[in-house]
């Protein structure tokens, strides 16, 4: 990280060249990615039926393509453009929609609706109707799953330490089911990590996660950054945060 140490951080541009390398440096030395692909797959491999899995914010289609393979169709829904590129070449068979979760119009009943890391992204008192949204498009026997972080996770702990900030995920699966009693709503917990050897690795991952909510609010530095990392995140490896994942599953009784 090249900011002086005292200079106030800037968040990470998604469309920049710089996350991208942040976000290289997590997939690079994380077992998120893989521990969640192998959970999912599991998952889809024990459904009573796999005519039709919907990917709801598939973004660059590495999920996307390895769940896929599983099903007769495919549908990817995909608003960013850039994204998109290389969700096509993924998954070339996949009827890709280019609408938000919102907009989307899907007349198919799917087995799978997948909304994975998405929900940053939705204002939270929009959350119990997004739950709906993915639901509907569900058939008698289809399942909806949600993944996104634990609130108790380093990676999410660091929106409460910097900058206030809190998702929950249950109070939402709660609203839903009272909206709609003839559901089941689970939450499962997957144990993630993430692990570099370096203090740079570990001050970039820390602003890496910062920067999916750009909008801080306060000023952050490179000093506050690094103090933070060394107390909370040291570790015999080197430096280790926590990535677990939330893993809500909705079906009906």
């Amino acid at each position: 990280m090249s900011d002086h140490i005292d200079e106030p951080l800037k968040p990470y541009a998604h469309d920049k060249a710089e996350y991208a390398r942040a976000f290289e440096t997590f997939l690079t030395h994380t077992n998120q990615k893989t521990k969640t692909i192998a959970w999912l797959t599991d998952f889809a491999r024990r459904l009573r039926s796999r005519n039709l899995f919907v990917d709801a914010g598939a973004g660059e289609g590495s999920t996307t393509a390895a769940l896929g393979k599983f099903f007769d169709r495919t549908i990817a829904i995909e608003p960013n453009s850039a994204l998109r590129v290389e969700l096509e070449r993924r998954c070339p068979d996949a009827e890709i929609v280019e609408q938000t979760i919102a907009d989307a119009k899907l007349v198919s009943t799917a087995d799978l609706v997948l909304c994975s890391h998405v929900l940053y992204y939705i204002p939270q008192t929009e959350w119990p109707d997004t739950l709906e949204r993915l639901t509907s498009w569900l058939g008698v026997d289809g399942t909806a799953v949600v993944v996104l972080g634990n609130a108790e996770a380093d990676s999410m702990a660091l929106l409460r330490e910097f900058l206030g900030r809190q998702f929950d995920l249950p109070g939402a699966a709660q609203e839903f089911k009272t909206r709609h009693g003839g559901w089941e709503t689970v939450i499962q917990l997957l144990k993630c990590e993430v692990v570099v050897d370096d203090i740079e690795a570990a001050c970039t991952l820390t602003k890496f996660f910062l920067s999916d909510y750009p909008d801080w609010g306060r000023t952050i530095t490179r000093r506050e950054v690094e103090e933070h990392v060394r107390s909370h995140f040291t570790d015999p490896r080197g430096y280790r945060l926590s990535c677990d994942q939330d893993i809500l599953l909705l079906r009906r009784h």
